[in-house]
């Protein structure tokens, strides 16, 4: 299984503790984001680790965005390059198309693998997006354009899913409205063993992702102590599906759309490379192929011998909306 972890807003920072929370809190997976070296005595597997540093602006100026980083890590695509510029938010209805017809999702269906959007969501997403159809993910249309079903709380008390906030406690305090407050699924979780858990349970999956986007939401308002709580619970998650894998046969990538949460001093994006971090049996044919957003999907793509042409030009036209 190929575990894709996309993570809203991390970058490569400096080792300056009173800038860059990686470098203050940081004592696992991240410690290169915040500019050190993953000690010799830590965990074999934290040592296996391969990073990459990969370009979050393809070629087009300004800050990075999430609408087009994000379509581009989730298509293939260049999306920058589609709108010459860098666009924030929710997906436009340019980036809609790219999203519909090259949803790796969709394509890795198509192509008879199993793929799966792990988020699972409320009752109260369904009837926020019948009040705001435009407040649509580019990740929940990459599930959409394939065609199959969200996730909701069903599968998250079945250990088929995974909420976007870990341990749960943004469910706790803002689920109350639409969840009973007895049920299980609202229990505070352990990140290990949630980490660890879903590995087994995905199983019979050749693609599964996973968004976890309160990292941005964290360096936007410059928080240190939510940076601090995402930072733990990130790596200890992590940590749970590192023991969790099997190097012979799984495959763990986890990336982002632009760097933020690496810089405190501002509330804006940054133009660092964000990390590509894998772990597992297709590094070694991955490593050489990523350097921008864009080459994830194909890099996956050719380890499971999935043949596709795609070009940003198909799109240009429709490029102002």
């Amino acid at each position: 299984m190929i575990f894709y972890v996309f993570i809203d807003g991390i970058g490569f920072g400096e080792n300056d503790p009173d800038k860059n929370p990686f470098s203050k809190y940081s004592k696992g997976i991240f410690l290169p984001l915040g500019g050190k070296s993953i000690p010799l005595d830590s965990p074999s597997r934290l040592q296996e680790l391969t990073y990459l540093k990969t370009d979050a602006s393809m070629g087009i100026k300004g800050l990075p965005q999430s609408a087009t980083g994000q379509t581009s890590l989730w298509t293939g695509i260049n999306a920058c390059q589609v709108l010459n510029r860098h666009m924030s938010g929710f997906p436009t209805f340019t980036l809609k198309r790219i999203i519909a017809k090259y949803s790796i999702i969709r394509i890795l269906e198509e192509n008879g693998f199993k793929a799966d959007l792990l988020n699972c969501y409320t009752p109260g997403f369904a009837e926020h997006i019948k009040k705001n159809p435009r407040h649509v993910s580019a990740s929940t249309l990459i599930q959409m354009a394939a065609d199959k079903p969200l996730k909701d709380m069903d599968d998250l008390r079945d250990g088929k899913g995974l909420y976007m906030d870990i341990s749960r406690d943004f469910l706790r305090k803002f689920g109350r409205d639409f969840i009973d407050k007895d049920d299980p699924v609202l229990e505070i979780q352990d990140p290990y063993k949630t980490g660890k858990d879903i590995i087994p349970a995905m199983k019979g999956h050749t693609l599964c992702i996973y968004e976890y986007f309160i990292t941005d939401k964290v360096g936007h308002k410059m928080n240190w102590k939510g940076a601090e709580k995402c930072i733990s619970d990130l790596e200890n998650f992590l940590l749970g599906v590192l023991d969790a894998m099997d190097p012979e046969q799984d495959q763990l990538i986890i990336t982002s759309d632009h760097g933020n949460l690496e810089d405190l001093t501002v509330d804006v994006h940054t133009v660092n490379p964000v990390p590509t971090i894998l772990y597992g049996k297709y590094t070694d044919q991955m490593k050489d192929k990523i350097h921008a957003l864009k080459d994830i999907p194909h890099a996956i793509y050719d380890c499971l011998g999935i043949q596709i042409q795609m070009s940003e030009q198909e799109f240009v036209q429709t490029s102002s909306n």
